[in-house]
């Protein structure tokens, strides 16, 4: 019996360093450190949707210059040349005498500066600039709300694999438990004082730990790749890094009425909400506008010449005065549908007020619930320590049980990972808040996180 249990005593170590060497090979010398603050800042410098957020923000600035240029005259110059194929008056011809007698050229020379400028339009020009305006707070808002969702992601990235490292490193002791214990049943089984159900027991608590090692190990992969992506690095350059230990600045959880006020008052999504009302309300009055007459003040300076050097200038001006007094219905179904617009941000104005209400509530339960978990599971690893530690004695001295010993190793691991889980979901909790309270930046990371090596 003896050489079988040898030879399965050495295989269960070379599972053991099988299972250990993976994790040195994939993760070589660190290639530094890296803080939660600088993932952050590199995400948001690099991350294409906060690129495409600003350049959505550049296109309603570009907008408003546009409609304000409405307010000012146009100046516009123009020129022809036409070749006839028979002689044409090619100079203005105002009167009909013996003296003036009209100038006949196949080729005829023009040019001209002509000058427009909108005096009345009935409203449309400030509609447009005020639509203008409240679409430059939507973007405005769309921009913050996609920063702090990116904040928030990689907040949660980083967190991810603070947690899994955690658990990773709970798993690693508990299979250094077993490997001691493995030692202890093969030196007992040598002397003939164990039974081969020891051996059998520690063997399998080896393969459920390697199996969960194994599940965790791809687990923190995925979020390396997740902060990877986030932050423009490649996933192994994210692998070599050793990511600092995020806590709370303060650990004391915050009023809860202060932060449902904030979420109505500074959400992102709701003042984006705000601002498409408002720019429906001026869209429906620049439909109204298309009521009212037009009136335009103009003046061209002409000038006109032809092949033999015959030329004349000369300019005229006057008003301009435009009404459509038939147009099939597409005023009033412009009209119609502008109203119909407007009703709809207004709806979903209202919408979002509900949902920011929703979230925040929701956020600060999940604050409340984390910070209470955390504090009892950090109690029970502990307790559980404690447990683990005598059930050893008690087994060294013979007083206790193999399966009571290793039950305290397997609930020693899961509170330990609970309590990994734990804090970093309280602090993702916060985050989460904060952004629902339009908070959630880089300083927002400086004031409440602090980074411990």
């Amino acid at each position: 019996m003896r050489p079988l249990h040898a030879r399965r005593a050495v295989g269960v170590m070379t599972v053991l360093l099988a299972t250990s060497l993976p994790a040195r090979a994939q993760n070589p010398a660190p290639a530094g450190r890296l803080t939660l603050a600088t993932a952050v800042e590199r995400a948001l410098a690099t991350h294409p949707s906060v690129a495409q957020a600003r350049a959505t923000q550049d296109e309603a600035e570009g907008a408003i210059g546009e409609a304000q240029a409405a307010w000012w005259p146009s100046v516009r110059l123009g020129g022809t040349a036409t070749q006839y194929q028979e002689p044409m008056i090619v100079l203005p011809l105002h009167d009909l005498t013996a003296r003036s007698r009209p100038v006949f050229d196949r080729t005829s020379l023009q040019g001209s500066v002509a000058a427009n400028y909108l005096l009345f339009d009935g409203g449309a020009r400030q509609a447009r600039v005020r639509r203008a305006r409240a679409q430059r707070q939507s973007t405005a808002a769309g921009l913050d709300a996609t920063q702090q969702a990116l904040v928030g992601r990689c907040v949660a990235a980083f967190l991810e694999i603070r947690t899994q490292q955690e658990i990773l490193a709970a798993q690693d002791a508990r299979l250094t438990a077993f490997s001691a214990e493995r030692q202890r049943v093969e030196r007992r089984l040598a002397a003939g004082r164990a039974a081969r159900v020891e051996l059998l027991r520690v063997e399998a608590g080896v393969a459920r730990a390697q199996a969960d090692r194994v599940r965790t190990h791809e687990a923190l992969a995925v979020a390396q790749s997740d902060l990877a992506r986030l932050t423009g690095e490649s996933p192994q350059v994210v692998a070599r890094q050793e990511l600092d230990a995020v806590v709370l600045a303060d650990s004391a959880l915050p009023d809860r009425e202060a932060a449902l006020r904030a979420g109505t008052a500074r959400n992102a999504a709701l003042r984006r909400a705000q601002a498409a009302a408002a720019g429906s309300t001026d869209g429906a009055s620049l439909a109204r506008s298309a009521r009212w007459p037009e009136l335009r003040a103009q003046g061209v300076y002409a000038g006109w010449s032809d092949a033999n050097g015959n030329d004349a200038l000369e300019w005229n001006a006057g008003l301009l005065l435009s009404y459509p007094l038939f147009t099939g219905g597409a005023t009033r179904r412009a009209v119609e549908r502008a109203d119909a617009m407007r009703r709809s941000a207004e709806a979903e104005q209202r919408t979002v007020e509900l949902q920011v209400a929703q979230d925040a509530d929701r956020a600060f339960a999940r604050v409340v619930e984390t910070h209470a978990l955390a504090r009892s599971l950090a109690v029970a690893v502990d307790r559980s320590a404690e447990v683990a530690r005598i059930e050893r004695l008690s087994l060294d001295a013979g007083s206790g049980t193999q399966t009571d010993y290793l039950r305290a190793e397997a609930d020693l691991l899961e509170v330990r990972s609970g309590l990994a889980q734990a804090r970093h979901g309280e602090i993702a909790a916060r985050a989460d808040l904060a952004r629902v309270a339009g908070e959630l930046d880089s300083q927002w990371i400086a004031r409440n996180l602090e980074a411990r090596p």
